[in-house]
């Protein structure tokens, strides 16, 4: 899917892929004003999610350099972007502008898979998108979320500005999720904690490490999760005052996210 656009979609989601699909790549698209989210990628019901076979996995999908605006604004709790169960999947340098809800929302299955059987997710990236005015109805995510165990999956390089949402955090990992390196994220202008590590209902999040954390004018971070080994590094976590400039660090994520970051030629989407 190159260069698509989905407008005025009154579907739970613009696009879904999902089934056991392989090798999809979703570049320079743009989905605008949808009822629900804009991207779906891969499933959370079934007993695929358990298989060991590589062939019955939702897979290697690419989401890049997409813009969605004006998302989830009939059915307010979709995510501009869902990805259930997958794997080798990477979503990066996206922009994403007014959700009712989350605005990536990662994984499945909160606490049920810690133990014992695993999934197939594993090797997920979240990086360098620029989310702005997310959670704008409803409360309980944020602009990056995660469920699950995916190891050897990361969150990175991403920019959130304006979470509206009170509670958790801009960059979220919920219950269960687990084996995720957060870093190299910047985040801005929300009530709500800049990064939260779940702790609560008896199941936490686990092995998640965050650092080079820059956050302004938000909550400070919460870690819930200590006991299950995770970590967020203070030495480099910055809290920078607001009204203050960004670090020259900060300012080189913020300018590299998004689907036409400050760097590149321009990118014209209507």
């Amino acid at each position: 899917f190159e260069q698509c656009s989905f407008n005025n979609i009154g579907a739970a989601y613009g696009l879904s892929i999902g089934s056991a699909s392989q090798n999809v790549t979703i570049s320079r698209c743009n989905f605008w004003d949808c009822s629900g989210g804009a991207v779906k990628l891969g499933n959370v019901r079934g007993a695929r999610w358990k298989s060991k076979n590589p062939n019955d996995w939702d897979a290697s999908y690419l989401l890049e350099y997409s813009t969605m605006r004006h998302i989830a604004v009939e059915f307010r709790g979709a995510a501009a972007v869902f990805a259930g169960y997958v794997a080798h999947t990477t979503i990066d340098h996206n922009t994403i502008v007014g959700t009712g809800y989350t605005g990536i929302s990662l994984g499945w299955g909160w606490g049920s898979h810690v133990d014992g059987h695993q999934t197939f997710a594993r090797d997920n990236h979240i990086t360098n998108n620029r989310l702005t005015r997310v959670m704008q109805a409803l409360n309980d995510g944020g602009c990056t979320y995660t469920l699950g165990p995916q190891p050897g999956s990361t969150v990175s390089g991403n920019f959130c500005s304006g979470d509206k949402a009170p509670v958790v955090g801009c960059f979220y990992h919920d219950n269960g999720s687990r084996y995720f390196r957060t870093f190299n994220n910047v985040a801005e202008s929300s009530p709500a904690p800049c990064v939260y590590l779940q702790g609560c209902c008896g199941q936490p999040a686990l092995n998640i490490a965050v650092s080079e954390l820059y956050c302004r004018h938000t909550a400070p971070v919460q870690n819930g999760c200590a006991a299950e080994h995770c970590t967020i590094d203070h030495h480099s976590l910055h809290m920078v005052a607001a009204g203050a400039a960004w670090p020259a660090a900060a300012q080189a994520i913020i300018d590299a996210s998004g689907a036409n970051p400050a760097s590149a030629a321009p990118l014209i989407i209507l």
